[in-house]
């Protein structure tokens, strides 16, 4: 009876989102909650199993919503009263999936016809223009303000906007994350978020049976690259420390799966040696605190940087 009981759980044990689904799902819905639409960009979203069957990874049960939504769409599962709470059935929630990615895909055609008959040019001094305001405005907040997060959120929509205007808006961007790193020596929150948008500079990567890499996006990777250790180095010599050493390193890790699936060779290499400066910047890190401290502090550093190491390798 154990053994069946035993049995079952293994049955029922979730398969996890791969990654790659995951970030393939976000890509088509641009982001944004399939619910609330145009309205919705910015939102913090998930991807959400419409059937309730977290195993079922097809991409046709995978809907993006936020947060609200995600909610209302777990209580449509259920069954009976949920007293005054809203609840989505799964049902509206393919239409409202289907309506959203239909919308997005007849907006990506219709731009991409009008925009070659546009000044192009003008189009790329204003990117270039909001880009580098917005970057000084990053520049200029205090490392905690809520205004960075929005910023990056901002820097993040705008790549999408290259694969719809053809206007070369990540290498804008790439200069504009280049300034920023050399700032973040002693931060916290910002260099965290702008590992994040380093990572979103290749998000339409989901491999190579869905999206080919090009050279401009091999060109992007080994840009990153530098960028990430930059702000790696300052964080594990100085005082950023173990929360930005897990994001950045996290970065790299997605990094290293992009390299593996479009069997980057000399970029894997580079990206290894990244890690490698980054575990050797661990060790420079004094504290002001006794020999003792500033050697647990500096073992726990080079262990966070050890981890996605070692997980890079076993790809």
């Amino acid at each position: 009876m154990a053994g069946g009981s035993a049995q079952k759980k293994v049955t029922m044990m979730r398969r996890k989102l791969p990654s790659s689904r995951e970030r393939h799902v976000l890509v088509k819905n641009r982001h944004c909650c399939c619910i609330c639409q145009g309205d919705g960009y910015g939102k913090d979203v998930l991807v959400h199993h419409i059937d309730g069957n977290n195993s079922n990874n097809v991409e046709s049960n995978l809907a993006v919503l936020c947060l609200v939504h995600a909610s209302q769409a777990d209580a449509g599962l259920k069954k009976g009263k949920l007293g005054s709470g809203k609840k989505l059935k799964p049902d509206f929630v393919r239409q409202y999936k289907k309506i959203w990615e239909k919308k997005i895909e007849l907006g990506l055609q219709h731009r991409k016809e009008i925009l070659p008959m546009r000044d192009k040019r003008q189009l790329e001094l204003l990117y270039k223009f909001e880009i580098r305001k917005t970057k000084n405005l990053i520049l200029s907040l205090k490392d905690r303000d809520g205004r960075i997060k929005e910023a990056f959120d901002y820097f993040d929509q705008l790549v999408l906007e290259e694969f719809i205007s053809g206007i070369d808006i990540r290498k804008v961007l790439l200069d504009a994350y280049s300034d920023i790193a050399l700032f973040t020596i002693d931060a916290i929150e910002m260099p965290k978020r702008l590992a994040k948008s380093l990572w979103g500079l290749l998000l339409h990567l989901v491999g190579p049976d869905k999206v080919p890499i090009s050279s401009k996006d091999k060109k992007i990777f080994s840009e990153c690259l530098k960028i990430f250790e930059t702000i790696g180095e300052w964080a594990g010599e100085y005082n950023g420390g173990i929360p930005v050493l897990k994001a950045v390193c996290q970065q790299i890790y997605e990094f290293a799966e992009i390299a593996k699936w479009y069997n980057l060779v000399s970029e894997k290499k580079n990206l290894f040696a990244v890690f490698g400066k980054i575990h050797k910047a661990c060790a420079s890190f004094e504290p002001p605190s006794s020999a003792s401290k500033a050697k647990k502090e500096i073992d726990a550093r080079q262990t966070v940087v050890r981890k996605y190491w070692d997980k890079a390798k076993r790809l």
